[in-house]
């Protein structure tokens, strides 16, 4: 954090009990580097805090492996947002953090932090706002996250602006004060309009074991019981955040913890959740993305497919090498499917393995929240040996869907998939498209190229007399040898139908071009006039 810092902080962290009555923590970003979180739990440092977000398009490059590297280690991590309320609204801003650090955040977790500072360059936060105005903006944005996680943020700020703040802003999160005076015992000097405190920020300049370089210190404002009622890790069934059409994912970014069965990089992002299954699981027999080096897989090398990815550097991956066969693993999205018409589910898909039993691939969907799978919407029992895209369809108008990929695998070679997408059409496309030139003439060539609205998937071209004669590609170059007037159509299609467009293109016979001149021979500096026929425009050289 800055030095000058109003912050309100949004945490998510993972807990457990809280030994010592001096409970100090830290709070850290990309600028920390790579930590080692063992060192620090073992400097008896009991929580920290991860920067997750700033404004609203940029992501702290170490907040996922501060967060699954400080959970894992013991450490009580927590996400904290970095506010531009002077560019940005706070509701935008809520709504990009929590699509970061919402996966983190549970009862599990310290409260959300804020951070809402001075500008680096520029007027003052009080130059851009009334005390008013400031307060608002900060409310909204606690309210914001606090409706979407049921946990009440704090706010982090210095004396200056914890004073500028209207008092009504005390009673709807807790402080995390700004105070630098290098004591983690003595309390802050103000506290504005808060008559308490729950965190001291009290030094900026600190050193912990496992962390390079300087390093903000905090310390938590009572003891250990005072701490498990901030933190109760209460135990509730595992909810599921469905995501909104269209989705798309290459599985291009590092996967996340599952929050509901605890497996560290297991997902790969909020609205995914795993499970393991089959007659003997044996650690190997989940999904990652292709490069995961974890201890769930006993070998990252065996059964690996080439290339690892169909689009971008990475895939999803099913490892159950070594063997034994048979095992099983379900990669499980949770989408809305409610709106009307018919969805479109795309992804590629690899398993080179020649000799498959016992093996199935399956894409199972549910209507009521992964309670039964009762619909089979694709099963692929045999060798695919290279990437190969795979298209199904479903008009089912469950808000509470779930897309369920599974694996029972023979234990040699892994499965993959990529390059996902599910939207819902809008209804049968409008063919059209235009041409680069009419009419031509024979032997000369002309593009036809699609401008169809309403999503189209496939294009067929039927060109009469030209060559190609047909064609399925969004734009096509055609020749045409002789002359005459031939009709040209074009159909294209989507999930939920097709529409033709028919038109004709007129093809001239090339012209028998004359040239005379008035006199044939002239003297220099004389002239004579020429006269050509036969064409519509004339390019002469003499």
């Amino acid at each position: 954090m800055k030095k000058t810092l109003l912050f309100i902080a949004f945490i998510a962290i993972s807990v457990s009990s809280v030994r010592s009555q001096t409970i100090l923590g830290v709070d850290v970003s990309h600028y920390q580097g790579t930590i080692n979180w063992t060192s620090v739990k073992g400097a008896g440092y009991t929580f920290a805090w991860a920067k997750a977000t700033e404004g609203v398009s940029t992501t702290d490059a170490e907040f996922v492996s501060n967060e699954v590297n400080g959970t894992a280690a013991g450490v009580v991590i927590g996400a904290y947002h970095f506010a531009h309320p002077e560019t940005n609204s706070a509701t935008a801003e809520a709504n990009y953090f929590l699509s970061v650090a919402g996966t983190y955040i549970n009862s599990c977790s310290l409260p959300p932090v804020l951070d809402l500072e001075d500008p680096s360059s520029g007027p003052s936060l009080s130059s851009y706002f009334t005390s008013s105005q400031l307060t608002s903006w900060v409310q909204l944005w606690i309210t914001t996250v606090k409706n979407a996680t049921g946990i009440t943020p704090i706010l982090y700020t210095n004396g200056n602006y914890a004073g500028y703040l209207n008092s009504s802003v005390a009673s709807s999160c807790g402080l995390w004060i700004a105070d630098p005076d290098g004591s983690s015992t003595a309390p802050p000097a103000t506290t504005g309009v808060w008559t308490t405190w729950d965190f001291k920020q009290y030094s900026w300049t600190g050193t912990v074991p496992g962390i390079a370089g300087n390093v903000d210190m905090d310390v938590f404002n009572g003891n250990t019981a005072a701490f498990n009622v901030l933190v109760p890790c209460v135990t509730t069934p595992c909810s599921h955040i469905y995501t909104t059409l269209p989705y798309s994912t290459s599985f291009e970014n590092t996967w996340i913890t599952d929050t509901c069965s605890g497996g560290a990089q297991r997902v790969p992002d909020k609205y995914w959740s795993s499970s393991v299954g089959g007659t003997t699981p044996n650690g190997n027999d989940y999904w990652h993305r292709d490069d995961y080096t974890g201890t769930d897989w006993t070998s990252t090398t065996g059964g690996a497919y080439t290339p690892v990815a169909s689009t971008g550097s990475y895939s999803a991956r099913f490892h159950n090498d070594p063997s034994p066969a048979g095992s099983t693993g379900a990669l499980d999205l949770y989408v809305n499917l409610s709106a009307s018409g018919s969805k479109t589910i795309s992804f590629d898909y690899i398993h080179n393995e020649l000799s498959v039993s016992p093996f199935a691939f399956q894409v199972l969907l549910s209507t009521d929240s992964g309670a039964t799978f009762p619909t089979t919407l694709l099963s692929i029992p045999a060798q695919v040996s290279s990437w190969t895209t795979e298209t199904v369809t479903t008009t089912v108008t469950s808000a509470a869907s779930v897309i369920r990929f599974i694996v029972t695998d023979k234990g040699v070679n892994d499965v993959g998939i990529d390059n996902l997408k599910i939207a819902a059409s809008s209804g049968s496309p409008t063919a059209s498209y235009t041409t680069t030139s009419s009419p031509v003439c024979a032997g000369s060539s002309i593009t036809y190229t699609s401008t169809s609205t309403g999503s189209p998937t496939s294009y067929s071209w039927v060109f009469q007399n030209g060559t190609p004669a047909t064609s399925t590609t969004s734009s096509q170059v055609v020749t045409y040898a002789t002359a005459g007037t031939y009709t040209v159509s074009l159909t294209a299609t989507n999930s939920s139908g097709s529409n033709t467009s028919t038109s004709t293109i007129t093809v001239n016979p090339l012209p028998t071009i004359t040239a005379s001149a008035s006199t044939s021979t002239v003297c220099s500096g004389t002239s004579t006039t020429l006269t050509g026929s036969g064409g519509s425009t004339y390019s002469w050289s003499t």
